[in-house]
């Protein structure tokens, strides 16, 4: 049997957001990082730009624990003179703008594939673009990886379903209780499918 790794990342900021079914007038957030966002955030970090080949990072398998509920936030937003559809004139828009005030994740990545875990690591410690939690005017409190945090071996279940509190952890399973389209294929075409996720709690000196 092949070896398991997991590469955990700590991301924490003010504000997050975490969209998976944004329209123009409503940018939605989820309540944990997407995989989009996260895939987002380690193409960042490796200088992948938008419309380069991701499907090496399909091999990941992706938890979130959630050390922090993030309290819900909504920003309005108003744009002038936005042109009509048909072209007959200009409207004033009032968009809306959710995101998460003061949260704090633990993301899992977990894969056979221990060299390009370690690649993620070591793009995450020296980034090459700016790194941010969802929008670009979202940074990271604190850095996602400390030089020495390279991947441990273990599932996800091993090392997020273990702590010292009760809390809440978001797992892709084949036969989870929930569907989330956000699963990228191509960031410069906007293709996702869907990924199914399973809510477990952590508890204090138990593990999977």
């Amino acid at each position: 049997m092949s070896q398991i790794y997991t590469l955990l990342l700590c991301l924490e900021g003010p504000m997050q957001s975490w969209g998976y079914r944004s329209r123009f007038d409503y940018r939605d957030t989820a309540l944990e990082p997407t995989r989009s966002g996260v895939i987002g955030l380690i193409c960042a970090a490796m200088g992948i730009a938008r419309g380069e080949d991701i499907s090496r990072f399909d091999s990941i398998r992706m938890g979130v624990c959630v050390d922090k509920e993030g309290r819900p936030e909504r920003d309005y937003h108003t744009a002038l003179d936005v042109i009509k559809a048909d072209g007959s004139g200009t409207n004033t828009v009032v968009s809306y703008r959710d995101y998460l005030a003061d949260a704090s994740f633990t993301v899992g990545l977990q894969s056979e594939d221990l060299q390009l875990l370690q690649n993620i690591a070591d793009a995450l410690i020296q980034p090459k673009w700016p790194l941010f939690l969802g929008r670009k005017a979202f940074p990271l409190t604190v850095p996602p990886l400390k030089p020495g945090d390279d991947p441990k071996e273990g599932r996800l279940e091993d090392h997020l379903l273990s702590g010292d509190k009760k809390a809440r952890v978001m797992l892709e399973s084949p036969d989870g209780e929930k569907i989330q389209h956000d699963w990228p294929l191509c960031f410069g075409q906007r293709r996702f499918k869907p990924r199914s996720i399973t809510t477990r709690f952590a508890d204090r000196g138990t593990q999977s």
